[in-house]
């Protein structure tokens, strides 16, 4: 009888583990899968951000004010994930921030301040 509870125990905790391993390599595969796809969503806008500065000086008023509502719309959707990010994540992060400023600031000696009216939900830090 202890023979059989102990295979029975054996094999339930064999199972066991073999499910639970099975589930932390999905998870794991799942946040790998996440950060890939931040970390392409946080390079694909730091390029944009580049390209837009480098046009600071050519912005008609129209382009300049669609310009600034895609600029306000991805940094939102970037600053709701920026919470899981590392250190030098986060630091690079405003990086991107302070370079788009500089061609917001430029952009605005040029034209004049443009308001532009957006409907994105920010999150205070």
């Amino acid at each position: 009888m202890a023979l059989t509870v102990s295979a029975f125990t054996f094999a339930c905790n064999t199972e066991t583990r073999t499910e639970t391993n099975r589930e932390v390599d999905e998870a794991q595969v799942e946040m790998n899968e996440t950060s890939v796809e931040a970390e392409r969503e946080y390079n694909e806008f730091s390029v944009w951000v580049d390209e837009q500065g480098n046009r600071a000086d050519s912005y008609t008023e129209e382009e300049w004010r669609e310009a600034k509502e895609e600029y306000n719309r991805r940094e939102a959707e970037l600053d709701a994930k920026s919470d899981t990010w590392d250190d030098d994540a986060k630091r690079e992060w405003e990086e991107v921030k302070a370079s788009w400023k500089r061609t917001e600031d430029k952009v605005q000696k040029r034209i004049g301040d443009i308001d532009v009216d957006v409907d994105v939900e920010r999150r205070n830090n």
